[in-house]
């Protein structure tokens, strides 16, 4: 099945009634096991990564690989640039950069953190590339609490009791202006999601307590026509994922728990085997482990057998 446009996968999902899961390929051999896990659920599946992972793997070679993994898959698999580390006057050349690569079908501002104003701004620049470029432009409102430099006025690690404040989340009439001012194609919300700091220490199994505002959820799919997107999800409670994936969120990614999967197993087994020397063997526990995460996530949001098995 060729690789198929964000755009494409997305309206067959809310035509459907499930989430699409996003997973990130962290090193190429995450390539083969998210490709491996969708075709053996017959799920379709946006595979994403971040401008300075593609950057930092070879951009050209990163990209050529995942366009053939998807190019020869047996399920729709989809392309997408997520959103830098930092949002700021960097931000625009890099997604250019990553336009130019081609297979990329959608591409994540998160502006989220910025005056509004500039948000709007950044992600209206962002929205004109994309149009002309035939792609999909995802714009971000709504505070999803993370490790990022810009995000850092907190301290410590959140507690297990801790709630997203209200006036972090996105603002439904808000997200009706801020669809209409920049024309985004896509819309990342924060309605209770939040990641833990990568280094917390927290191994697994990980702390599901973050809840969603359902409330929420509904007046901004009222207010909003275009498809919603939700990232911080690997502490979100598992019923509440499930129940976003059915009450009109398009794309749910999930990152962080399969990369912490994968390193704290990789720790743990060279640390125990310490005569094991070729790559493909220290690996292959830990990527057994990141498989079986996305395919309980697959099932978790109603992906699984929506694909006719070929």
């Amino acid at each position: 099945m060729p690789l198929v446009k964000e755009a494409e996968i997305l309206e067959f999902a809310r035509q459907n009634g499930f989430a699409v899961p996003g997973f990130f390929a962290f090193n190429y051999e995450f390539i083969k096991e998210i490709i491996d896990v969708a075709e053996e659920e017959n799920s379709p599946v946006v595979l994403c990564q971040g401008p300075e992972f593609i950057e930092s793997f070879g951009e050209h070679i990163f990209t050529e690989a995942c366009k053939a993994a998807a190019n020869n898959a047996k399920v729709p698999v989809a392309l997408a640039v997520d959103h830098t580390f930092v949002t700021d006057e960097s931000t625009i050349p890099a997604l250019l950069r990553d336009i130019s690569l081609g297979g990329w079908s959608s591409f994540m501002l998160d502006g989220s953190l910025l005056p509004y104003d500039k948000n709007v701004s950044y992600t209206k620049r962002l929205v004109d590339i994309c149009k002309g470029a035939g792609v999909n432009a995802c714009g971000a409102l709504g505070e999803v609490r993370r490790f990022f430099p810009q995000a850092m006025n907190y301290s410590g690690p959140f507690k297990d009791d801790f709630v997203v404040p209200p006036e972090s989340m996105t603002d439904p009439i808000q997200a009706k202006d801020f669809v209409e001012k920049t024309g985004v194609h896509t819309l990342a919300i924060s309605i209770g999601q939040y990641c833990r700091s990568l280094w917390d220490g927290e191994k697994p199994p990980f702390h599901k307590t973050a809840r969603l505002d359902f409330e929420r959820l509904a007046s901004i799919r009222k207010n909003t026509d275009v498809h919603l997107v939700m990232h911080g999800n690997t502490h979100v409670h598992e019923s509440d994922l499930e129940k976003a994936s059915l009450s009109g969120v398009s794309l749910i990614k999930i990152a962080s728990e399969q990369a912490l999967l994968w390193a704290n197993e990789i720790r743990d087994f060279t640390l125990s085997h310490s005569e094991i020397m070729f790559p493909e063997d220290i690996q292959r526990t830990a990527l057994k482990q990141v498989k079986e995460s996305m395919r309980h996530y697959i099932r978790l949001l109603h992906a699984n057998d929506k694909v006719k098995k070929r």
